[in-house]
């Protein structure tokens, strides 16, 4: 919901709340007020009445509705009384309230009931007075808040959403520069946001800078490592000396995977890998099982894929051969002899499914960094960490089972909410994979 329609339903909320109770004290003051005044007045003509009576006036009486009565025995001890009834009105076709006062006097003497009376609006004339004019206000307060409020908005919210619009294409390659507003609440916003940004962005370039350094550096050591240990291996050596080499050659090869791996982690978290077009996914997918083949034969893996035509995919290119290369190398190294691999590929999913091992691993440690189910396999256990990475950066949901004795890779290509990657794994147990 917008925030322009939350400030109208809580403002229509709070109306519909206090217009009853408003409408009632007006009812009320209004109904008091009517008769105090009519009450006064009639008061006020007995009182006249009474002073005509005294002075010998042959028509006391000032209304027509007064009446002169003569009383015998004692006054009561109120001289003044009121009454109030509803009566049925021919003309108005509907009730009224007769107001009566009267009232007591001695005059010369002699005791006399001055009675007047009146027809002033029932109470239930009144109540349905107001309550239709508080529907009408109603409606109209409600159909006018519908209407300006959206245009108002469109002007105070104005430098809100460009300020949205900006955090959404921000990216830390460049820094950006918000809106200026006039509103000291969006000021101040636009203000932290620049700051933040403008931090984030020299912080991204610093630690780039670092890590391009870093990189740098530590090819160079790499390399004279890997050229002694191939000169060293070319003199005469013994045999123990040569499984000593062995190892290290091992050893640095697994460190030149690991920082490959690294820095490829760490450019696809800075969305270093920006795509504006699709491309052929299903092409991509045979070109890596046909690189695959001398592989899966050394183990003599059966293969059986379904592969769709014409699959378009929005993902970068290099991204797409590291999807596929780190599916299938998984399943292919993490396989047992003369296993299956199937591979099915559909315009919404990818599925990998291999034999291997059973689930030992937990699954909260499935597409964790430096995971893998045997600690003493050449793996360096980023695979499927730069599966589960590659996913998030394309917008795929990635989802892992373990059925009929098969390890289940399943790449969703429109998840149910965009930008959601789900990690649907079973809760006991995670597969031998990484």
């Amino acid at each position: 919901m917008k925030l322009v329609d939350k400030f109208s339903l809580w403002f229509i909320a709070i109306l519909v709340v206090i217009t009853p109770i408003t409408a009632y004290i007006c009812y009320y003051n209004l109904e008091r007020n009517i008769n105090k005044a009519e009450i006064t007045r009639l008061k006020e003509i007995n009182v006249i009445t009474a002073e005509h009576l005294s002075k010998g006036v042959t028509t006391p009486a000032v209304s027509n509705s007064t009446v002169v009565t003569a009383v015998t025995g004692a006054l009561p001890e109120s001289r003044v009384q009121v009454a109030i009834k509803d009566v049925y009105d021919n003309h108005a076709n509907g009730m009224i309230s007769l107001l009566t006062v009267n009232s007591y006097f001695d005059i010369q003497g002699r005791h006399y009931l001055i009675s007047s009376h009146n027809h002033i609006p029932s109470a239930k004339q009144i109540y349905t007075v107001i309550l239709d004019t508080v529907f009408w206000k109603l409606l109209l307060i409600i159909l006018c808040v519908a209407v300006t409020i959206r245009l108002v908005s469109q002007r105070i919210l104005h430098s809100l959403r460009l300020t949205m619009k900006t955090i959404q294409g921000f990216q830390l390659r460049q820094k950006v520069q918000f809106p200026v507003s006039g509103t000291r609440e969006f000021k101040e916003l636009n203000g932290f946001l620049q700051k933040m940004t403008d931090k984030a962005v020299d912080e991204y370039v610093a630690i780039k800078e670092f890590s391009e350094n870093a990189s740098h550096e530590l090819q160079t050591p790499v390399a004279i490592l890997r050229n002694k240990v191939e000169m060293l291996s070319e003199t005469y050596i013994s045999e123990e000396q040569a499984v000593l080499l062995g190892d290290m050659q091992n050893a640095i090869e697994k460190l030149s995977k690991i920082h490959r791996s690294l820095t490829l982690l760490a450019k696809l978290e800075n969305n270093e890998y920006t795509v504006s077009e699709q491309i052929k996914f299903c092409k991509i997918a045979k070109d890596v099982l046909a690189a695959y083949e001398d592989r899966i034969g050394m183990k003599n893996i059966s293969v059986k894929t379904c592969i769709d035509k014409s699959i378009m995919l929005k993902i970068h290119p290099v991204l797409a051969d590291m999807l596929m290369n780190n599916l299938l190398g998984n399943a292919v190294r993490h396989n047992v002899q003369d296993g299956s691999i199937e591979v099915v590929l559909t315009q919404k999913k990818l599925v990998v499914k291999n034999t291997g091992l059973p689930p030992v691993m937990p699954t909260a440690e499935l597409f964790k960094r430096f995971k893998k189910s045997n600690q003493c396999s050449d793996s360096v256990g980023l695979g499927l960490a730069i599966v589960k990475q590659i996913c998030d950066v394309s917008g795929f949901g990635i989802s892992y089972s373990y059925k009929n004795q098969l390890h289940i890779l399943q790449v969703d290509f429109q998840p149910k909410q965009k930008g959601e990657a789900p990690v649907a794994v079973p809760d006991h147990l995670a597969p031998a994979l990484a």
